[in-house]
């Protein structure tokens, strides 16, 4: 019987990827790869948010208080309803078209939410990207100054939204619309902001945070409603109405 040499052949031993969670995140996060998503939906509930990046003016770009939003972009929203007013459309249509806008913005809210914040990631610079866009946020989900979009990307975002609602809508009653799907942003923010933050002690508003806490706690496929469930009803992405099994 040949004698054991005692050697291993073709082993190799490589240490899986650690995000050090005290280093900047963001250049990170890709290295994870397939590991990315379970790694990003085990929530850490803290206030305290981690640092992005290193560069101090990239990281100063991706905080912003949640009364920004309604401080920048409130004024938007009156300048562009009184436009419409202003070409001849009286206040009651341009109120009706400023509601559909806000009706219209329900839909994208829930179609980005579920289709592009949620998508599946996997490589270095797609894993990467979703952390920025959405992943931080179910990561951290309690980092007060990452829960609403900073107003420099929103505002880079305004300009293809207007051109796809001018394209359908006539030049008067552009402005009222997209007012109306800028306001409708507005409120999807701030309710997004007071959900994680505030203490509703009445419904609707209580059990809104309910819904929005269980879509970050323990049924993270579903529930994409932020303002309203109304869509997650529609699509049947609503969440089971009760957790499965026995407390022992």
């Amino acid at each position: 019987m040949a004698a054991s040499v005692g050697r291993t052949l073709g082993k190799m031993v490589v240490q899986e990827f650690t995000v050090d969670l005290n280093e900047p995140l963001v250049f990170q996060v890709g290295h994870l790869e397939e590991r990315y998503q379970e790694w990003v939906h085990q929530p850490i509930v803290s206030k305290e948010g981690p640092r992005f990046f290193g560069n101090n003016v990239l990281e100063f770009l991706t905080r912003t208080k949640w009364w920004a939003v309604p401080t920048i972009w409130l004024p938007v929203v009156c300048w562009l309803l009184v436009k419409s007013i202003r070409m001849g459309h009286s206040i009651q249509e341009v109120a009706l078209m400023a509601l559909f806008g806000v009706f219209i913005w329900t839909l994208i809210e829930y179609t980005l939410h579920r289709f592009l914040f949620h998508i599946d990631t996997k490589t270095y610079w797609a894993n990467t990207a979703h952390y920025l866009l959405h992943g931080c946020h179910h990561k951290h989900p309690m980092d007060s100054l990452r829960l609403v979009f900073p107003p420099t990307a929103t505002a880079i975002l305004c300009v293809p939204f207007w051109k796809l609602v001018a394209f359908f809508a006539t030049p008067t009653t552009t402005p009222a619309l997209f007012g109306g799907g800028l306001l409708g942003y507005v409120m999807y923010d701030c309710t997004h902001y007071y959900l994680h933050h505030g203490q509703p002690s009445k419904d609707p508003a209580k059990n809104l945070k309910r819904y929005h806490l269980n879509h970050h706690f323990r049924v993270q496929d579903k529930g994409f409603g932020i303002t309203s469930s109304l869509w997650d009803y529609v699509f049947g992405t609503l969440p089971p109405s009760k957790t499965t099994g026995k407390n022992n």
